[in-house]
Order: C-alpha cells, then sequence, then structure tokens
C-alpha cells in the first residue's frame, strides 16, 4: 500500500511540473535541472547533477554551512543565567496581556488548546495569539508555566494539538498550532533547567516535543475549492509574490518551527533535530535576495515593514545561539549570497524608508484588506502615523530600538551608533516577547555578557 501511495504522489507532483515556477531553465552545464519534491514533502526541489549541495538546494544557491554544525555535550545558550533571570525578573507583562488573559483564560486555553479551529476564525486566531504571547512572558518570570503546559500536553491520552486540512478555507489552527509548537520549544530549550521534573516526566515532555517538531512538514494551508494553491518552490525567489502560492509553508511558521528544531536539537544533543532546523532555516532564507530582502516578507501588502522588521529579530536571536558554538552567524553566507548581516543592515535600511520593498509589497496578489495600495502614496512621516506604521516600532526612539533588539550586530557593524542602551529601556516593544518568539535576542545577549 505504501508503494502505491508514494507512487500516487509522484505521478501528482508530475503532472503539476509545467505550472511550478523555476528560476533557472537549466543548470550552468547546459543540463536540464530534475524537479523533485523534498524530502518533508513541503516543497519543490530542481537538481542539477552538478549541484554543491545535496540538501534541498539546485545550481545557483550556496550550500548550507549550517549543515556542518554537530551537536555538543552538555549545551547551554547561555552563559550566565543570573544575569538572565535578573532582567527578566525586572521586566513587566505588558498591561493588554494581562487583561487578555483575565478575559480569555490563556493558561486554560493553551493547555487544552481551547477555540483553536481548523478552520479560518479571525477573531479566535487573534486571542490565541495573544494568549501565546502571554504565556511567554508568564513563562520569563516562573518558566514552570510553561512546563506544566509542556507536560499537560505530553500527558494527554489524546494529543491536543493537533489540526487538519480544510478545502476551501485558510487553515487557522494550522498555522497557531505548529507556530506555538516551535515557539514553546524555543522557550523549553532556554529554561530547560529550571523546569522541575521527574526523570519520566522529563523523558515523556523531552519525546514529545522532539516528535511534535519532527512531524512538522508544512504543508499548504491556502486552497481553494480545487486545490489550487501551490507550495513554494525555493528555487524561484519570487514565487512567494506569484498567485496561487502559499507562502506560509516556507515562511513564518517553518521559521519558528526551525529555531525550535535547532535550540531544541542541541539542547538535547539531538542531531537528527538539528539537522532538520538547519534545513527548515535554509528553506526559510532562500527567499533573501542578493540584496539582503525577504521577498516573502517583503510581498507582506501594507504590513511590509512589519512582518520585515519583527522577523529581523530571528537573526540575532541565531547569532547568540550559534556564538555558543563558536559560529559567527553574523558572517554566515544565504542560500543567495547574502550575509546575515547585510539581511539586518537592510531592514534598518527600510525603517528610514518604507518604500524599499515597494516592488514585492505591491506586486502579491490577494492581500486582501492590507493591500499595498493603503500606503503607497503616503510620505515616510504619514506611514509612521498610519495604522500599518504605528506599532511597527516606537518611531520617536528608533535608533534604540534597532540598538536593543540588535545590539551585538551593533557592536561589530555600527559601532558609530549611540549604544547606550539600559536593561530596561523601552520595555513595551523590544524585549517583550510575542506569540512569534519564545526567547528574545537581548534576553540571550544580556545572558552572553562576559
Amino acid at each position: 500500500m505504501k508503494k502505491y501511495i508514494i507512487l500516487a504522489i509522484a505521478l501528482v507532483l508530475s503532472a503539476c511540473a509545467t505550472t511550478a515556477p523555476k528560476a533557472n531553465s537549466t543548470c550552468s552545464d547546459g543540463s536540464a535541472p530534475t524537479k523533485s519534491i523534498s524530502a518533508d514533502g513541503s516543497y519543490y526541489v530542481y537538481a542539477c547533477a552538478n549541484s554543491v549541495n545535496g540538501n534541498s538546494s539546485s545550481d545557483g544557491l550556496v550550500p548550507d554551512a549550517l549543515k556542518q554544525i554537530k551537536v555538543v555535550k552538555d549545551w547551554e545558550p547561555v552563559t550566565d543565567y543570573r544575569s538572565l533571570q535578573h532582567y527578566t525578573s525586572k521586566t513587566e507583562i505588558n498591561d493588554h496581556k494581562i487583561q487578555h488573559n483575565a478575559k480569555y483564560k490563556c493558561l486554560d486555553r493553551i493547555t487544552y488548546a481551547k477555540q483553536i479551529s481548523n478552520k479560518w476564525f479571525h477573531t479566535n486566531s487573534l486571542i490565541w495569539g495573544h494568549c501565546a504571547s502571554y504565556v511567554h512572558m508568564a513563562g520569563t518570570k516562573n518558566p514552570q508555566v510553561v512546563g506544566d503546559i509542556l507536560l499537560s500536553w505530553a500527558s494527554a491520552d489524546k494529543d491536543p494539538i493537533v489540526w487538519s486540512i480544510v478545502v476551501g478555507d485558510f487553515t487557522s489552527a494550522g498555522y497557531q498550532l505548529p507556530s506555538t509548537i516551535g515557539t514553546f520549544s524555543q522557550f523549553y530549550a532556554l529554561w530547560y533547567n529550571e523546569i522541575a521534573y521527574t526523570p519520566k516526566e522529563r523523558e515523556r515532555v523531552d519525546a514529545y516535543m522532539t516528535r511534535k517538531l519532527m512531524e512538522q512538514k508544512f504543508p499548504v494551508l491556502n486552497s481553494d475549492n480545487n486545490g489550487r494553491f501551490n507550495k513554494c518552490n525555493i528555487n524561484d525567489i519570487n514565487n512567494p509574490i506569484r498567485k496561487r502560492t502559499d507562502s506560509n509553508n516556507c515562511g513564518n511558521i517553518r521559521m519558528k518551527v526551525a529555531v525550535g528544531e535547532i535550540m531544541l536539537g542541541f539542547r538535547l544533543e539531538n542531531q537528527t533535530l538539528l539537522d532538520k532546523g538547519h534545513d527548515d532555516m535554509y528553506v526559510v532564507n532562500a527567499f533573501i535576495n542578493k540584496d539582503g530582502i525577504n521577498i516573502n516578507h517583503a510581498a507582506k501588502g501594507a504590513n511590509t515593514v512589519n512582518y520585515s522588521w519583527e522577523y529581523t529579530y530571528y537573526y540575532s536571536i541565531l547569532a547568540e545561539i550559534y556564538r555558543s558554538v563558536g559560529y559567527d552567524f553574523f558572517e554566515h553566507t544565504l542560500p543567495h549570497g547574502a550575509k546575515v548581516h547585510e539581511h539586518i543592515a537592510f531592514n534598518y535600511r527600510l525603517l528610514k524608508d518604507f518604500t524599499l520593498t515597494s516592488q514585492w509589497a505591491g506586486a502579491k496578489p490577494g492581500m486582501i484588506g492590507s493591500t499595498y495600495s493603503k500606503i503607497k502614496n503616503l510620505s515616510q512621516a504619514e506611514f509612521q502615523k498610519s495604522n500599518y506604521g504605528d506599532e511597527v516600532i516606537g518611531w520617536n526612539n528608533r535608533d534604540k530600538y534597532f540598538v536593543k533588539a540588535h545590539k551585538r550586530f551593533v557592536s561589530i557593524y555600527m559601532p558609530h551608533f549611540n549604544t547606550d542602551v539600559t536593561y530596561f529601556d523601552m520595555d513595551r516593544r523590544t524585549h517583550t516577547l510575542s506569540a512569534n518568539m519564545g526567547v528574545a535576542p537581548y534576553m540571550l545577549y544580556v545572558g552572553n555578557l562576559e
């Protein structure tokens, strides 16, 4: 039976071959690339006979040096937990997150995965996001809060963190639940030794979180009644702006899961999990062009700056993580040739000129309610005051916000900046955890000050 299922999948992929766009019609030696599906079934791969990267690359993409990194014994993400704990003990949970918890009973909602639907219900999805953010913040005060949730998930007779595809509708749970597994794995990897479990409970939670991460295959979430939305194609950097391409499976969901896989892979000394994290991260990074611009985020219409800025945090998070194993991630080369530090630097320029992503932000079809036309004729000052710019960053202290988000980057690549940012400056929009991150770069930076 398994053989016939695999054959059926192969036939479907073959039938789709004429519709999937390709960046390179030929390889460097003039031969045609061979189309295949990735090992996890979530994106297309075009392989050339002379490809230098056997891990989901093709002719023209830089090999992934991260795949050379191995787990180390007794890994720790920070060198000074006392400084980290001092910092988190003095920071505050946002008032509106406290209000959300009181209104929506967030701990109960997240523990039992209540009211998160397979179908797209915008309000419930927003509530889930607010609650996940609250739990991250509450957990920094008492990591056992998250520990108890993870143990409940791992011990349940029926796994609550499951979802299924709904044809003809966006899958809300399919976005939120994998994202939560990713961010909670990040949190767990950081605060691992601060969570009290019995040996059997520890084994149960470790096994559960590993399984949940390994089973994430990132299927297409957007589909019409004919299932005509396509997977991302990492060999076409403009794929996220093409009609009927679901960029969720190669974008932010995969980023959150990948960082969880990397951090927990290191923590559990699980090379397989670490390798999967690097494979998933490679897919995300394949949409950053040679100038350091993430096309997937640039294509978010009127929200282009919001998405682009928030997700740069992950690159400083990873810089701290890889620093713990002696790898300079800022100098890491991404698949299209840009360095990580160039990606971060571009996003600083984007904060000063929101039009830098306009050619992609205005191209993506289907940005209902947040099309680029909402902001395209605004000045920079008008954009900053608009509904799409107001919450991006504290504009009056933009440089300080940038410094706090990317403190180590600034000290190396922008030392002319005024880096006099204290532990507790600008709490609301920099150190504060969101639904999209289980750790924050400044937290890790503080814990790594030797």
